[in-house]
């Protein structure tokens, strides 16, 4: 039996990877500092940037489908060996640091029901 992902499983996965953890933590920092008018032009603007690099993939797809590598393969095939090896470097860095900021908006809402004054787990976000 041949297992595949479908069409909104995909999705899902997409868009949770172009979200990234900041979504879940920024909006509260970010308030506190800048007024509605600036949070919602870096979010246009941030929106703006994740969909052209979302119909840069699928014009690339559409191009050469041949091609399944990703981010490597289309950048290989396009400017060389060298500039392949960097955009995958640089994606598999950008996916350490999500994964990094995921890890610590899960500590930060550990330490709000585990920590107390006198002992802090997992930090003192909660202060």
């Amino acid at each position: 039996m041949e297992k595949k992902l479908g069409l909104s499983a995909l999705t899902a996965l997409v868009l949770s990877s172009m979200l990234g953890a900041g979504v879940f933590s920024l909006p509260q920092n970010m308030a506190a500092v800048a007024s509605p008018a600036a949070l919602l032009i870096g979010w246009g603007i941030t929106g703006a940037g994740i969909l052209l690099l979302a119909f840069a993939m699928l014009i690339l797809t559409r191009i050469r489908p041949e091609l399944d590598g990703g981010i490597f393969t289309y950048a290989r095939e396009g400017f060389g060996e060298l500039i392949g090896f960097c955009s995958a470097w640089g994606y598999w860095l950008c996916a350490v640091i999500a994964n990094v900021s995921y890890l610590v908006i899960v500590f930060s809402a550990l330490s709000f029901f585990t920590d107390t004054p006198e002992l802090r787990l997992f930090g003192d976000a909660w202060k």
